[in-house]
């Protein structure tokens, strides 16, 4: 008998360890999806366009900016962005900032909420008030965002293990292999 001939029933194993890789890299490769698709959505969302006007001397002045540097990432998974929505610019009619001086925008059109801030894209204009409806949606899509993480993370630590139980048969056929021949 061969030495080959010695290890050819691990063979059907290894076949079967590396069938089971590949279908458990299969749904990690598509692991991020919705979460990427759910993202573009809040983004959408979040950075709608407001109405530019030309600057009259009837605009409030905003100084440094909008708003202040960084963001929060929210807690995907229980964050209810509507308690954090926020109109500083309520008591004013027209608004402007100091990034937009030949501007003004319509203060009752416009918003600050910390937990969307995280998506906004161009900090140098105002943010549009979001609706309840488009809050429950960014909420919907927050959920998405938590159980997407969550798989990615459990796939992660799955495919280590994986590669764990195939290291070791594969140390284990090398160790048979040496003592076979």
């Amino acid at each position: 008998m061969t030495r080959s001939s010695k290890l050819l029933p691990a063979l059907p194993l290894c076949l079967l360890f590396a069938a089971h890789g590949l279908a458990a890299a299969e749904p990690f490769l598509s692991a991020g999806q919705d979460k990427a698709q759910a993202t573009a959505r809040v983004i959408e969302i979040v950075n709608r366009p407001v109405t530019h006007l030309a600057r009259t001397d009837e605009a409030s002045m905003f100084s440094p900016g909008w708003f202040h540097e960084g963001a929060i990432k929210p807690d995907f998974a229980t964050v209810d962005v509507r308690p954090s929505q926020e109109f500083p610019y309520k008591d004013d009619r027209w608004v402007t900032s100091d990034l937009n001086p030949h501007e003004m925008f319509i203060a009752s059109e416009l918003e600050f909420n910390a937990m969307t801030k995280y998506f906004y894209q161009d900090r140098s204009l105002p943010k549009h008030r979001l609706s309840e409806e488009d809050m429950v949606e960014i909420n919907a899509l927050y959920r998405r965002i938590a159980r997407d993480e969550h798989a990615i993370a459990v796939r992660r630590f799955e495919t280590a293990g994986l590669i764990a139980v195939l290291l070791a048969v594969g140390a284990a056929l090398i160790v048979a292999y040496r003592r076979i021949a």
